[in-house]
């Protein structure tokens, strides 16, 4: 039986490996990112994508995409196939590739605001330094301790089995704005009820632990039902970024966003402060400890945590 070749039976490859990241992501937006893509280019591979299968892969909801039946099905197949490609290049290329190559993970918001910094510092410290690092991004922690990560910095990661776990800084959330915003709109009082009559500025929840207004209002005893949100976000750094322009208040997490505030506009807004009992941690791949070169970073990045961070 003479077959026909792949280039026959398969769409664009392009296609696929936009459709697995925004399928993982959920978001085209997201996935667009990660990609180096635009939006729109991301939207038009997966159109074209159900065009050639002839089937909806995922649901639209305004921002938000959900995968159908044939979606999951698909991406069931596609992950399957992708993760057995890189084994197989992983496998013929392992005696080339450089023994100093560390991977670090971390959600957007530490991977933008710490870990960018965290590294730059070494950079600057460590001149002469023969490391390679690959940084990977993702919102969801259970991506953050994938087997190939050396180093994860996630966000209450609760016990991680095959790693080593050191915390960094207990979570505080403060709300900020600009100066600009709090001049034309200052807030009045010291009750943080007082800022229910503000513009809020929020994100999207996409794991269960994380804090919005409605969580922090509540830990202060306050009706979270109240809260009425101006703008809500998917992406923590677009958040910022629009505090920074003075369209409201958001929340912020001490020690993650010092260096940031000490640098923008961005001041807190009222002297109320929520500590959460969950912490930044740093995590160690027990299987990496063993390359001097991981504990060395690894060792060093809770160093520069401790101190000045210059």
């Amino acid at each position: 039986m003479v077959m026909k070749s792949f280039r026959h039976r398969l769409p664009p490859l392009n296609s696929l490996l936009v459709f697995e990241a925004a399928a993982r992501s959920g978001n085209f937006t997201r996935a667009a990112a990660e990609l180096h893509m635009s939006q729109a280019a991301v939207s038009k591979q997966i159109k074209g994508l159900e065009a050639h299968l002839g089937t909806a892969l995922f649901e639209r909801q305004g921002r938000r995409v959900a995968l159908t039946a044939g979606g999951r099905q698909l991406q069931e197949k596609v992950n399957a196939s992708l993760n057995y490609l890189a084994d197989a290049v992983e496998e013929l290329t392992a005696g080339k590739r450089s023994q100093t190559t560390v991977t670090l993970a971390a959600n957007t918001a530490v991977s933008y605001f710490w870990l960018n910094r965290a590294l730059a510092a070494y950079h600057r410290t460590h001149p002469d330094h023969s490391l390679n690092f690959r940084v990977l991004t993702s919102d969801h922690t259970p991506d953050l301790f994938a087997e190939d990560v050396d180093i994860a910095m996630a966000y209450d990661p609760g016990q991680r089995l095959g790693w080593s776990l050191s915390p960094l800084f207990g979570e505080e959330l403060i709300p900020v704005a600009s100066t600009d915003y709090l001049r034309s709109h200052p807030v009045e009082g010291k009750e943080p009820s007082t800022l229910f009559s503000h513009r809020l500025l929020d994100f999207e929840r996409i794991e269960p632990n994380w804090i919005n207004w409605k969580v922090w209002f509540e830990a202060l005893g306050l009706d979270g039902r109240q809260v009425e949100i101006d703008k809500r976000y998917n992406n923590y750094v677009m958040l910022l970024e629009a505090a920074e322009r003075g369209e409201g208040i958001t929340l912020a997490t001490r020690y993650l966003l010092d260096a940031r505030m000490a640098e923008s506009n961005l001041v807190q807004a009222m002297d109320v402060t929520v500590r959460s009992g969950r912490s930044y941690c740093l995590a160690l791949n027990e299987k990496s400890a063993a390359r001097q070169a991981c504990q060395d970073l690894f060792l060093w990045l809770l160093q520069w945590q401790a101190g000045d961070r210059s």
